[in-house]
């Protein structure tokens, strides 16, 4: 006869088939309006016959906080885990199956034997109101007639567990950190093999911004004016995706902006509250310009790109046309400068300084008054005044934490020792850390590059990100995108990006907390108990401490709202 487990775990597992994930011990949970509330389903198939192939669940959550979504969390192959510099705290370096993909479920499970795999269940609170909730998940049997297709349920309640979830009359503040993720929108042109700006083109790009700023907690949005010199060989190219057409005859320069201004009212209806523009040269030293189509005598052509260099006197030609009219543009679209990011380069040295800063120089005078950011980790360059807000990585970010502001962050491919990421071989916890952290170093904006990067290295050769995780061995697995393409141009989330998705909730926790009761209690709060320093180098590495801390902050909240009601009444 066939047996069944299930047991409930935190959104901090991840669930491999040959390990058992730890179980859930609590039943009762506090969260504040606005939050999510996610757990995971965890079931096996413990001792089979033949007839397991025919038996199926049904699970359902009977709640009145709100609807409730299931996804199911897939395997994907991973083969390159980790550079060669790393730590010892990864989930295993050893090539194969990572849970990370999730994909929507109505619910229906077929236990495999001897493989633990789960189900993401997800309680959105946006517009729940206070109160104390039960959840009850409910399993039902079902045996499907292996002759005639026909569906028999035989067990109404095979397993039963009820949770219960206590909503405070508090409600989140919105995220005031910036955070990006590089939007490459040629990626999607050759996922989908459609043609860039086509109307097939706009509504997957849609999808993709809505998801963005309401799945991922991003605000602020790379937008290709032109197509971004970003992780492209020398000499070769990416696929063009040019937002705005340029004309020019004889040296004067005219523009149409159209596509520009429809994707700011895209952005602007789906709450992306800040643009950054792409880099206005090439990556790693800013020696050359960036891939640009320009109109002339009805021709169509490439004006700049690798074959002109980035102190070109036309290109700085090119620049006192066009930059002017794109800030404009964009204060009409209704993005004024502070909302409103320029890139020079991406990742300058002190080898390449000079470079650097001549094509610096071709364009900075037009900017004058606007952020001009770009990633950074070398101080003694940002310290030459090279770059106005500097991005370091978050293992070079101690030198730059005390003299800087606003500071801002970011990881990728080289930051896999000791320091937080979301690579798929990490645990969960490394990924949520950085929530507190960036509360605790007053981060500003968070960056990373890889949104849905499906390329190869150097965007030699598109991929299939459902088998190619890592770029064909050229970055840790996870690294190169946060989603995954779906059916329909939408995009489906990976468990990496709802984790992601909860550090930011913990950001906006401690938030909400300073406010009641100041940042200096709040730190204590963070730091109690723990013996690390609270670098990005030393925190606690296990999820109880984050799951504990947010039990506390709540503790706290609910505190304060106490004394503040008593205070009213006296």
């Amino acid at each position: 006869m066939n047996q069944y487990e299930f047991f409930l775990c935190s959104s901090l597992e991840k669930v491999f088939p040959d390990k058992r994930p730890t179980a859930l011990v609590k039943d009762s949970f506090m969260a504040a309006i606005g939050d999510t509330f996610s757990f995971q389903l965890v079931y096996q198939l413990t001792n089979a016959d033949n007839s397991c192939r025919f038996e199926y669940f049904d699970i359902s959550l009977q709640t009145e906080a709100g609807e409730s979504t299931f996804r199911d969390v897939e395997l994907v192959p991973a083969q390159y885990l980790a550079t060669e510099k790393r730590d010892r705290f990864y989930l295993s370096t050893t090539p194969g199956l990572f849970p990370d993909l999730l994909l929507p479920s109505k619910g229906r499970i077929r236990p495999m034997a001897d493989q633990y795999r789960s189900l993401w269940i997800t309680l959105p609170l946006q517009d729940c109101k206070s109160g104390t909730y039960s959840l009850t998940l409910n399993a039902s049997k079902v045996v499907v007639d292996p002759d005639t297709n026909e569906e028999k349920q035989i067990a109404n309640t095979f397993w039963r567990k009820t949770l219960h979830l206590t909503v405070l009359d508090q409600k989140l503040p919105a995220l005031k950190l910036f955070h990006t993720e590089w939007f490459h929108v040629d990626c999607l042109c050759n996922y989908y093999h459609v043609q860039a700006w086509s109307e097939e083109h706009w509504q997957i790009v849609h999808n993709y911004i809505r998801f963005a700023a309401k799945e991922c907690a991003i605000n602020l949005l790379l937008t290709p004016i032109f197509t971004p010199p970003l992780d492209t060989s020398i000499g070769g190219e990416r696929t063009t995706v040019q937002l705005v057409s340029i004309s020019k005859k004889e040296d004067s320069y005219t523009f149409d902006f159209s596509k520009f201004r429809r994707w700011c009212a895209v952005c602007k209806e789906e709450g992306i509250t800040s643009l950054e523009f792409a880099h206005f040269f090439t990556q790693w030293g800013a020696k050359k310009t960036p891939k640009i189509l320009v109109e002339e005598d009805g021709k169509e052509k490439q004006l700049f790109g690798w074959h002109v260099a980035a102190t070109d006197p036309a290109y700085r030609n090119f620049l006192e046309a066009f930059v002017p009219a794109l800030l404009k543009e964009a204060q009409e679209a209704g993005f004024d400068r502070t909302h409103l990011f320029f890139h020079i380069s991406d990742e300058p040295n002190d080898s390449n300084m000079d470079s650097y800063l001549a094509a610096k120089n071709q364009i900075a005078d037009l900017l004058e008054g606007y952020q001009i950011m770009d990633a950074l980790s070398s101080y003694e360059f940002y310290k030459k005044g090279c770059v106005q807000i500097p991005i370091p990585a978050n293992d070079h970010i101690e030198l730059f934490k005390e003299n800087v502001r606003p500071l801002w962050t970011y990881y990728c491919i080289a930051q896999g020792n000791l320091v937080p990421n979301r690579f798929l071989a990490l645990p969960s916890a490394r990924n949520r850390i950085m929530g507190v952290l960036c509360y605790l170093y007053e981060i500003s904006g968070f960056l990373h590059w890889g949104y849905n990067f499906y390329n190869d290295e150097n965007s030699r050769n598109a991929i299939n990100p459902f088998t190619t995780t890592d770029g064909n061995k050229a970055f840790p697995a996870g690294d190169p995108f946060l989603v995954y393409p779906g059916k329909d141009g939408q995009p489906l989330s990976s468990l990496r990006n709802e984790v992601q998705k909860e550090a930011f909730f913990d950001l906006r926790y401690l938030c909400m907390l300073e406010s009641r009761i100041g940042r200096e209690k709040v730190i204590e709060l963070v730091k109690s108990e723990q013996n690390c320093s609270f670098t990005f180098t030393d925190y606690p590495r296990a999820p109880e401490y984050l799951l504990q801390l947010r039990e506390k902050v709540l503790d706290r909240l609910i505190e304060t709202s106490l004394d503040e009601k008593l205070l009213r009444i006296l």
